[in-house]
This record gives structure tokens, sequence and C-alpha cells, in this order.
């Protein structure tokens, strides 16, 4: 399947970034963007008329459900954004979406494109470390500094939307998963309304129990020192994998040793998961990355209940 022409569905930020990728991996591609304002029976028509069989959903995290199963009528190729739904609407996913599927479903976790994470899940598997003690995962940045236009305006700010760190970092809770399996058990602390007093979750920390190690997450966008990445205490030595500087590095006996460095940015990333995607369709390799995504998302309520309990909860 050659492919011409895409629908695009949201035209914020995200929604702009892949129409970049997209001109730049075809710059013959014909993309049609929705805007929020546009009814099911305006998208509907525009699919009719166009013959489009692919499509990207890029819209708030409330909508994406409706353009899922609407989608999935149509019978079309679709990309849909992190987080797939909100942790509220559980239970509207369960009882309305169709599994049964002969159409490709990603999710818009591109962290499992980066260089960095694949090599480290190299290094892992490898042994070099050997028996893993405990994880620390982290994600703290200053949110007015990445929403530069109107952070007050912003989705990542919007409880209603699907804001609030846990929602719009789930990358960490995605690529832990992704990396060292589910935990049996969690336990979490959120602080909310430090900053934004948008009712939002602004700082996050969990400890997630596996049979023989603890990994604890620590997210916000409430801080000033931006860092992002991973630290792995094992039997021969410790990893610390930065995604900012983009490195891992090994310490051992005093020393440290750089493992892997990468020049790889987000839109390389985005760049790298538009082709994966592509590449399906083109060759009609069918693939559904929905029963993962809504794992994530899952947890995410399971977070808010341990909170809210103060107790240990299995997942």
């Amino acid at each position: 399947m050659k492919i011409k022409k895409i629908l695009i569905i949201g035209l914020g930020s995200i929604g702009k970034k892949h129409s970049q990728v997209l001109k730049k991996i075809n710059n013959k591609i014909k993309i049609f963007n929705i805007k929020k304002n546009d009814s099911i029976n305006y998208i509907n028509e525009l699919i009719d008329k166009n013959r489009l069989k692919l499509a990207l959903i890029s819209s708030p995290a409330d909508t994406h459900l409706k353009y899922m199963n609407f989608l999935k009528k149509k019978n079309i190729n679709y990309l849909v954004e992190k987080p797939i739904i909100k942790d509220n609407q559980l239970k509207l996913f369960k009882r309305t979406y169709n599994k049964n599927s002969n159409i490709i479903e990603l999710v818009g976790y591109q962290l499992r494109f980066s260089k960095i994470l694949n090599k480290l899940k190299k290094v892992l598997y490898s042994g070099k470390i050997g028996k893993i003690y405990n994880i620390r995962i982290f994600v703290n940045s200053y949110l007015p500094n990445w929403r530069k236009d109107n952070y007050k305006n912003s989705l990542s700010i919007s409880k209603k939307k699907g804001g609030g760190v846990l929602l719009e970092l789930s990358h960490e809770i995605d690529y832990m998963i992704w990396l060292f399996g589910k935990p049996k058990y969690l336990k979490a602390i959120i602080d909310k309304n430090n900053i934004f007093k948008k009712n939002i979750e602004e700082k996050v920390c969990i400890f997630f129990y596996y049979p023989q190690k603890t990994i604890q997450m620590d997210m916000s966008f409430n801080s000033r020192i931006e860092e992002r990445g991973i630290i792995i205490n094992a039997l021969k030595g410790s990893l610390k994998v930065d995604l900012i500087k983009k490195k891992i590095t090994h310490y051992q006996n005093n020393q440290s040793k750089v493992l892997y460095k990468s020049n790889q940015n987000n839109l390389d990333m985005l760049n790298e998961q538009m082709n994966f995607f592509l590449n399906l369709v083109k060759y009609n390799r069918k693939k559904n990355e929905i029963k993962k995504s809504i794992e994530v998302i899952r947890i995410i309520s399971l977070i808010k209940k341990s909170n809210l309990s103060n107790k240990k909860i299995r997942v």
C-alpha cells in the first residue's frame, strides 16, 4: 500500500510535529487536518470523499476514545497519542471498545524508539551488571519551560482534558513495563496545587514492588531542575541513564565508563515512530498496542487509589 494521504485529528503542538515529520518523510503526502469543532459527520464525509485509510489522533485525551471507536468502524489504521484515554474513562472503554480488529492500532509512546533505552534493554538482557537490587526512574521539569506559548491554557494542566503529571508523563510508566515487566504492588504519594492551582497532580512519588527488586519513580512538572533518566543499582555496579544528555554510564569500583552516547533528539524519535507506523501500513502488518497502553492507564488509576487510601495496592 503506497502512502499518499493521511488524516490528522487535532492541531495542537504534537499534531504540528507529526505534520512536520510526515513532510520530511514524504513531501508529497497530502495531509487532511481536523479542527476541534469539526463534527463526526464532517470527518466521515472527508474520509469517504478522499478514500482515507490512515489517521493520527492528537486531540485532547478525553476525546481519544470517541475517535478510536469511529476509526475502527471505518476500518482505518491509526496512531493515537498518549495518554490513550483518561483514567476515569476505563469503564467506558471496557464497555464500548471493540477488541476485534483487522487494522493497525498504535499508541504514541515514542520513548520506545529511543536509542538510549533500546541500548539499555540490550545491556540488561546481556547480564552485564548482574542481579538488580533497586531502580530509580525520574522525570522532573518546569511546565512553563516546555509549554512556552501559553501554558495556562495548556492541556497539560487541564484536569478535564487529561492533564496532570501522571497522564502527561506516562511515558515513564510505559517504558518501565517495557523494560522491567509489570510490578506486583505499588504505593504512591501525590502532591497537588503547589504552583499551578488547577487541582492536578504536579508531583508524584511511586514505589513499584517486584519479586526481587523495587522501582522508585519520581515525576514532576513544577521543578526548575530539569532531569530525566534512570539509576540502576546492581551486583556488578550501577548504571546511570541520562535521557537529556543522552548517555549511559557504568559505575564500578570508584570508576566510571560511558557505555553509550547518542545525538538522537525528540523529533528523531517521532520520525522513527512514524516510519515504523507507515511501514506497518505499507506492508499490511497488523499490530495492536491498545491492551498494553490501557494497562498504563489502569496503573495510573491504582496510583491515585493508593494515594487516597495511603495503602500498598496489588497491581
